[in-house]
């Protein structure tokens, strides 16, 4: 993968987060029961954009980018719709 089409990638990436989390983070305030979970999980999920981010980044081979960016996905999505806030609860409640 090119270095302009991986920075792209990751910046579309961001770009997708960054509303999903104000929705996420709208919704839980107006909520009746607001959830520390949700906020953690929303937080969290920058700091591990960044990460692989990052590991992409340190990678040269196509083929390891393109793994981790496949990875970064499947975890962001995982994070991102539930697995963080569910992460929360087990550990903190």
């Amino acid at each position: 993968m090119r270095t302009r089409i991986f920075h792209i990638l990751n910046i579309v990436i961001l770009i997708i987060i960054v509303p999903i989390s104000l929705l996420a983070w709208f919704g839980n305030a107006m909520s009746q029961v607001s959830s520390s979970g949700i906020d953690f999980a929303i937080m969290t999920t920058y700091v591990w954009w960044g990460a692989f981010y990052w590991i992409q980044l340190s990678r040269k081979e196509t083929v390891w980018r393109v793994v981790w960016f496949l990875i970064s996905f499947g975890v962001l999505s995982y994070w991102m719709t539930g697995g963080g806030a569910s992460f929360w609860n087990l550990i903190f409640e």
